[in-house]
């Protein structure tokens, strides 16, 4: 077992500071120079955003598949050829410690997951290893990670990248000239998004490429991507506090309950099979302006006065910045048994939102 840890890619960062892009210290963009814009443009899209501040993982070896099955909710045997999927790695409580990108590349599997657990993870993954012949190598800065999204961004990837993929997780390389070593995964969004991985000097080029026909935006505005998606992100702020089902990853085929053991699947199972989900992530939109970050409270009011309590796992100011959208988690009784209006501690609308996944117990 060897670990490799890699500093920040000088390159990618001079060429984005040459686009006009200001960062905060964990490599977040803050702006390309237009907040208000960059923030209306993410509506319909094309846009390209950087998203640099994810960890990336590569877990190779003899053993990867075997090491990796039985540490995370999915079932990667179905992962097809260069493939890829949504998965969880839980504690022994069936608590989510972290929700990953799992994509699998010329036989390796590289985990992408928020940067800010990118120490933890990496070192737990790592104490389970053991003797297997299994290799954990952090390749955050040798593959860099962008992401591209728009009504008809299929289009342009295919046109611009010459890269056909169309289904949701489905992966492949560019296969345009001197960007071969880029990587392209379909992820959920309100329209065609994807996420790409590859080597600095590439990576520039295929920005460039897409860059042609698209806008930027801010790392926080595609937060707004995600919020629309229904797909929870699990930070420093808000790991190890929810079982799966609580963010309603079993919903988007995050975990498989019939592929063996994993950390925390007793629990996960019982759920399942024997009880009931008490809560579950929502989508809230809220008329006003609020500042709320993961792990916050949000608290919302009915008609008859009575509080309700929900986690904020991801907020973002809406398009028109006058409402903010969040996902949060909520106990489903309580918020079931709701009639009329929800209402915020200052008196303002707050509407539960259909997600694009039912969020019943209903198989």
């Amino acid at each position: 077992m060897t670990t490799v840890t890699a500093p920040w890619n000088p390159i990618w960062t001079e060429f984005l500071t040459e686009q006009g892009a200001q960062f905060t210290e964990d490599n977040r963009i803050i702006t390309f120079g237009h907040p208000d814009i960059e923030r209306f443009l993410i509506k319909n899209g094309p846009v390209l955003t950087n998203l640099s501040h994810h960890a990336l993982l590569k877990v190779s070896g003899t053993e990867a598949f075997s090491f990796l099955q039985g540490q995370l909710t999915s079932d990667l045997s179905t992962i097809q050829g260069n493939g890829a999927q949504l998965s969880a790695y839980c504690d022994p409580k069936g608590n989510v410690l972290v929700v990953f990108l799992i994509f699998k590349r010329d036989g390796d599997f590289f985990l992408s997951y928020d940067g800010s657990l990118k120490d933890v993870i990496q070192k737990r993954l790592t104490m389970f290893v053991m003797r297997a012949d299994v290799q954990i190598t952090d390749v955050s800065n040798d593959m860099i990670h962008i992401g591209f999204a728009g009504e008809f961004g299929d289009l342009d990837i295919q046109r611009r990248l010459n890269t056909k993929i169309k289904a949701v997780y489905e992966a492949g390389s560019v296969e345009e000239e001197g960007m071969q070593d880029v990587f392209v995964v379909k992820v959920p969004g309100p329209y065609h998004k994807y996420e790409l991985f590859g080597p600095a000097d590439q990576m520039t080029q295929a920005w460039l490429k897409l860059r042609d026909n698209s806008d930027v935006t801010n790392t926080q505005d595609w937060n707004l991507l995600n919020i629309a998606a229904g797909v929870p992100e699990i930070t420093a702020a808000n790991t190890g506090q929810f079982i799966g089902q609580f963010l309603n990853l079993d919903k988007l085929e995050a975990i498989n309950f019939k592929k063996g053991c994993f950390p925390g699947q007793e629990i996960i199972a019982r759920v399942h099979y024997r009880g009931k989900v008490t809560k579950r992530m929502f989508r809230v939109r809220i008329e006003e302006k609020v500042t709320l970050a993961s792990g916050d409270d949000l608290i919302l009011q009915d008609n008859k006065g009575k509080k309700h309590s929900l986690s904020v796992i991801n907020a973002n100011p809406d398009v028109y910045s006058t409402h903010t959208l969040c996902l949060a988690v909520g106990t489903l009784k309580s918020l079931d048994a709701v009639e009329g209006d929800l209402m915020t501690e200052s008196g303002k609308l707050a509407i539960l939102e259909p997600l694009p996944y039912s969020i019943t117990d209903e198989v």
